[in-house]
């Protein structure tokens, strides 16, 4: 055999096995998206609500945003709900922009909740801002948001709860915002 078509041939099939090399360094796990963890175990997110919270007249108010383990059809559908994980946080602002928030009063995240002839039970309470003396309440807490469409919103959080332990979460998706 000629030997410049063994040298092309070697060489043809050093850059295709190179090429085809895994892309994983192992170094650094995927970003893990809708879902929050708590205390080593990790709830997953499927949907969000996002509702202006000023009522009284078409001025924009500050903005909530709730996340569910459930689809926007079967929290809004006045049917019973169990095993509910649920996130909820106010953004002081009244559009959502790309950037931290470092400023969120009002929270609640819980899991093992329930809906109940339309009336929500918190379940196991993870995070709640109604005792500032309470290992639940956060000390610190940030939302990131990197994009926020018309049809789409990725962020991140985190908070810290008076007792040390962390919540952080993430979710990129569709949401749901009512009229």
């Amino acid at each position: 055999m000629n030997p410049n078509l063994l040298r092309i041939l070697a060489s043809m099939l050093s850059i295709a096995f190179v090429s085809c090399s895994s892309d994983d360094t192992g170094s650094t796990p995927d970003e893990a998206n809708n879902e929050f963890t708590f205390n080593g175990n990790t709830y997953n997110l499927m949907s969000a609500i996002i509702v202006d919270e000023n009522t009284t007249n078409s001025d924009p108010g500050d903005i909530s945003i709730s996340l569910f383990n459930k689809t926007s059809a079967e929290i809004t559908g006045n049917t019973d709900l169990s095993d509910i994980s649920y996130v909820n946080f106010k953004i002081i602002d009244t559009n959502i922009q790309n950037t931290t928030y470092s400023q969120i009063d009002n929270y609640d995240i819980s899991i093992n909740s329930s809906i109940v002839n339309s009336e929500f039970s918190p379940g196991t309470v993870l995070l709640a801002d109604d005792d500032s003396q309470s290992d639940v309440y956060a000390q610190s807490g940030s939302v990131t948001v990197t994009n926020f469409t018309q049809f789409n919103i990725v962020f991140t959080f985190t908070f810290t709860r008076n007792d040390g332990q962390v919540i952080t979460g993430s979710y990129d998706g569709n949401y749901f915002m009512p009229n």
